[in-house]
């Protein structure tokens, strides 16, 4: 299984992010009742610079008080489990964008997508608390539940600025041939 995915792997299988509506670090959860897309909520951060130390200083106590997070409750090992899910969707900054427009990090006074990718990939080493199994399993399934599903939004994820060049191309000719209809009616 893998244990690492980020935001754009995520997209091109169909899983679109969202902020969830709790707040809370432990409401994480793949909701997959649409048809379409699936979405993996998470709870929303507003991170600057001392939310930032709050947090690591947060996973520092979960890592020094939990001695095993196999053994561990949901809520024991919340924070890491919150941050390392954050910190394997970034690789670039691209992707730290891509979590602000979903309203994932939130704006306002905090860190630039640079300063933020630097500090969500110093927690990619972290143990990996129960929540963060749960959705990557969740992830797992989903891929090899929904196969058709993950290849034909990996497919139209890979091809979108072509097939709307073709769709556009057709609407075009479509638009043309109207015109030359219209032109040799009245003729």
């Amino acid at each position: 299984m893998s244990f690492s995915v980020s935001a754009l792997d995520l997209a091109e299988i169909g899983i679109k992010l969202k902020a969830n509506k709790t707040m809370q670090l432990l409401d994480m959860h793949l909701n997959q009742e649409g048809a379409v897309f699936t979405e993996l909520s998470l709870a929303p951060l507003s991170l600057d610079r001392d939310r930032a130390s709050y947090l690591v200083n947060m996973a520092a106590l979960e890592l020094c008080t939990i001695e095993s997070f196999g053994a561990a409750t949901d809520e024991d090992s919340a924070v890491c489990s919150y941050v390392l899910l954050l910190a394997n969707l970034v690789y670039r900054e691209e992707e730290v964008q891509e979590l602000r427009e979903r309203g994932l990090l939130q704006r306002g006074g905090g860190l630039s997508n640079e300063e933020a990718l630097r500090f969500f990939t110093s927690f990619q080493p972290l143990r990996f608390g129960r929540c963060y199994y749960r959705i990557m399993e969740q992830i797992e399934a989903y891929r090899e539940n929904n196969w058709t599903k993950t290849k034909l939004h990996t497919f139209l994820h890979n091809h979108k600025k072509t097939i709307a060049a073709v769709v556009t191309g057709i609407g075009v000719v479509g638009g043309i041939i109207g015109t030359l209809l219209s032109i040799k009616k009245s003729v």
